[in-house]
């Protein structure tokens, strides 16, 4: 009879692992093909759950995008540095989810194991990079000090990712981003070059390289790396709006124009990129486009305007339209009267537009009286060109009126 009940145990025993096989096996064959809240329905099936049951449905779980669940599946998966894939994934959903203080404590643990770990080093920076701080300088100096202590440095961890593995593309490009942002070019151009030696088309490091080059004022090579980004499909904003500046910069023009028609793709009401766009077609004698952007411009920006209204009233100078150039370049003014450019282009609109020769002349000489006791006058050009063409009016006034009495 004891023989009987041991036989039957045993073959309950063999239809329970049997069928926990065949859940595990369904639910991976579920979960291969994405259909993973099948793929979880058969892995909760499964009564007596291992580490390895957790990691999957963790893995179903964040695959489906209930994350929530995925942590706490990881939990259970990641019982000790032993589990050390599942506590990897689970440090890096902590990221994802926000919760720095605990990533950093997942990573330092493997850290403590596995201390040749690259990616462990790079992953507890990631964790500390955005983590927020909770020191205060109110605090005394002993618990300050101890706060301190418990903090990893994020670039430290970086920079110690790129010493075990020199070809550690993101962890690269996080030290050169840190150094971009300290204005040290040198290092920046340095790791970027070290890191495209092993991955040519990372495009992260072409953005940092492209960016330390512009910055430091080295237009040609700076045009040479956004070039690139946009070779590689990399095409936003930023992109164009930058490289449309260093065409500017060359005084190539019309491939400026290129670039910030690129850049208002992705914003079409930036009054900022209609208003530069007006200012090129200005130089490349495409008025009517400078119209119109320069309209667009004043159209979608708030106050203040007078920049708008200069480049507006520039424009229609250009088109001999004094009477919209008289009318934009006192709009300019009303919004900001001390704008020297915009008084002198008025008096020069005024020269072309007025018949009255005294009224024009009153603008030169209020703009001369205004001007000419600045500190660096006698080397200001256009002061000495209204010098020149007060001068003038003088004299033609002059004769006019010796013509009058004749």
């Amino acid at each position: 009879m004891r023989s009987f009940y041991l036989f039957l145990f045993l073959v309950l025993a063999s239809r329970a692992e049997a069928q926990e096989v065949s859940a595990l096996a369904i639910g991976d064959s579920l979960y291969a093909v994405g259909n993973y809240s099948k793929a979880i329905a058969q892995y909760e099936q499964i009564a007596n759950k291992n580490e390895q049951v957790y990691l999957k449905l963790a893995r179903a779980h964040q695959a489906k995008g209930t994350l929530d669940d995925a942590l706490t599946n990881y939990k259970l998966a990641a019982t000790s540095t032993d589990e050390v894939i599942a506590m990897n994934e689970y440090g890096k959903l902590l990221i994802t989810k926000r919760q720095f203080k605990e990533a950093d404590s997942v990573f330092s643990a493997l850290i403590s194991v596995y201390q040749t770990n690259p990616d462990f080093y790079y992953q507890r920076g990631r964790a500390n990079e955005n983590r927020p701080s909770t020191i205060s300088i109110k605090e005394p100096d002993s618990i300050l000090k101890q706060k301190i202590a418990k903090v990893h440095k994020p670039l430290e961890d970086y920079e110690k990712a790129v010493a075990l593995d020199s070809t550690h593309q993101k962890a690269l490009a996080q030290v050169a981003t840190s150094y971009l942002k300290r204005k040290d070019y040198p290092v920046v151009e340095r790791l970027a070059f070290k890191a495209l030696e092993s991955y040519p088309t990372n495009v992260e490091i072409i953005s940092t390289l492209a960016q330390s080059y512009y910055y430091k004022g080295w237009n040609e090579e700076g045009i040479e790396w956004f070039e690139k980004l946009l070779a590689l499909g990399q095409d936003t904003q930023f992109i164009r709006e930058k490289l449309g500046n260093l065409y500017y910069k060359k005084r190539k023009y019309e491939k400026s124009v290129e670039q910030y028609l690129g850049a208002l793709k992705f914003s079409p009401e930036d009054w900022y990129l209609h208003a530069t766009l007006a200012k090129l077609y200005n130089h490349t004698a495409d008025l009517k486009s400078a119209e119109t952007h320069g309209l667009f411009a004043v159209l979608y920006k708030d106050l203040p305007l007078d920049e708008e209204y200069y480049t507006l009233a520039r424009t229609y100078e250009m088109k001999k339209d004094w009477k919209n150039a008289m009318k934009y370049v006192n709009r300019s003014l009303e919004e900001k009267p001390e704008n020297k450019n915009a008084e002198y282009t008025k008096a020069i609109i005024a020269d072309n537009y007025y018949e009255d020769r005294r009224a024009v002349l009153k603008l030169y000489e209020d703009f001369i009286k205004k001007y000419e006791k600045g500190e660096y006058a006698k080397y200001d050009p256009v002061l000495r060109l209204a010098q020149e063409r007060r001068d003038k009016l003088n004299e033609e006034i002059f004769m006019a009126e010796g013509e009058e009495e004749e």
